[in-house]
């Protein structure tokens, strides 16, 4: 039996253990990268952590503590000084770089004034103190280390006067354009003067509501601004290129349409107040019908207090406005601040406006106005020969 002859096989080259072994390291690669990646990603992490937790258990800073108004600390001491019966003629009062310096000739007043004092001064800071720098002579007021006020106590020999009750007056301009704000007014129980514009709708009618109600009316009346016409004083306002018996001839028109009124001050007016003759024509009006006059203040370089003074006007003008912020805290400043110049002067007059703000800080100072013996009156009462009678037409 002839054996079979075999024909050897060929056999391919491997190929596809090499791929294998190819992708395997590839894979190993991009594992070390993902584990890499993801160990960096979790130092990051960690970094931040510890950098946030550092942060919140450092020791936050103390939040600075404001010092209290030098006009909030002097109104205390000049209701003290007041309290203690010594009169605002014994003061004389000198002022250097955060220092107020008082000479008072009366004696230091009793501990009880004194307790009272720093009882009133701790409410506005508990870091204010008097302290007494010498046996009956001197007291000095510190905010912390700070000295704020030193106040010298001198007796004089000479009787002194009873001290007179300080006084000021609140003028509250613009009204008359509705009824709800000049009641608001009226349920304070503040004599505030109202001061009614001619041209609003409801003028008369917020006149005859104030005289039924013992409020003294005035005539706000309208004068040409700066800036005018961009800013507008309201219809037939007073104007420089007017004749002065153009002035004349409106200004009277107006008092015989609103009743009740004994006096007038300016609305706006910072232009018109500084020409003479315009200013001098409006007064001449007044003074035939017995008007007093306030001068708002406007323009730092009005006439018309020497021009009211010239022609025999009873005349007076305004201290400080209160309501230039409407802010119920910052218009409550500004009174307690009107109140100071009254207690150093003896009288002050404030403007204000009918703003829901205004009122409702006026609210809230008149039981400190009664408390500190300010004595808020009509602004005729100023005056230093008021001639406030009615004119126009009756109620």
């Amino acid at each position: 039996m002839a054996k079979k002859k075999t024909t050897p096989r060929k056999t391919a080259p491997r190929k596809k253990p090499a791929r294998r072994a190819a992708g395997q390291r590839f894979r190993v690669l991009l594992a070390a990268l993902f584990v890499t990646g993801f160990l960096v990603l979790c130092l990051v992490v960690l970094g931040h952590l510890r950098q946030t937790w550092h942060s919140s258990h450092k020791t936050l800073p103390t939040p600075a503590v404001q010092a209290p108004a030098m006009g909030d600390v002097q109104l205390e001491l000049d209701s003290m000084l007041w309290r203690a019966g010594i009169s605002f003629d014994l003061l004389q009062i000198a002022s250097e770089p955060g220092l107020l310096r008082y000479e008072v000739r009366a004696p230091l007043p009793d501990r009880k004034n004194l307790k009272e004092l720093q009882r009133r001064l701790s409410k506005l800071s508990a870091d204010l103190r008097v302290e007494r720098r010498q046996p009956g002579g001197r007291l000095a007021i510190r905010y912390r280390q700070q000295l704020l006020f030193l106040i010298d106590f001198k007796p004089s020999k000479v009787a002194e006067p009873v001290p007179a009750r300080p006084r000021m007056a609140i003028i509250m301009d613009d009204l008359g354009h509705e009824m709800r704000s000049a009641k608001s007014l009226i349920d304070i129980q503040l004599p505030v003067t109202f001061a009614i514009l001619p041209y609003a709708a409801q003028a008369t009618s917020v006149a005859r509501l104030a005289h039924q109600h013992g409020y003294e009316v005035m005539l706000h009346i309208p004068m040409e601004p700066r800036g005018y016409p961009a800013i507008d004083p309201g219809p037939e306002a007073l104007l420089q290129t007017m004749e002065p018996a153009e002035l004349q001839s409106q200004l009277r028109k107006w008092l015989d349409g609103l009743p009740y009124v004994v006096g007038g001050n300016n609305h706006m007016g910072s232009r018109l107040t500084e020409q003479r003759d315009s200013m001098a024509a409006v007064l001449e009006v007044l003074q035939e019908r017995g008007l007093f006059f306030v001068d708002s203040r406007t323009s730092a370089a009005s006439v018309a207090v020497t021009e009211a003074r010239r022609i025999g006007v009873p005349v007076t003008l305004r201290d400080v406005f209160l309501d230039n912020v409407r802010e119920v805290p910052a218009i409550a400043r500004e009174i307690r601040k009107l109140a100071g110049v009254a207690r150093r002067r003896g009288s002050a007059v404030g403007i204000c406006h009918p703003y829901p703000e205004t009122l409702a800080a006026l609210r809230q100072e008149a039981e400190f106005l009664r408390e500190q013996g300010i004595e808020v009156v009509p602004v005729s009462q100023l005056l230093a020969r008021g001639k406030g009678r009615t004119v126009g037409k009756g109620g």
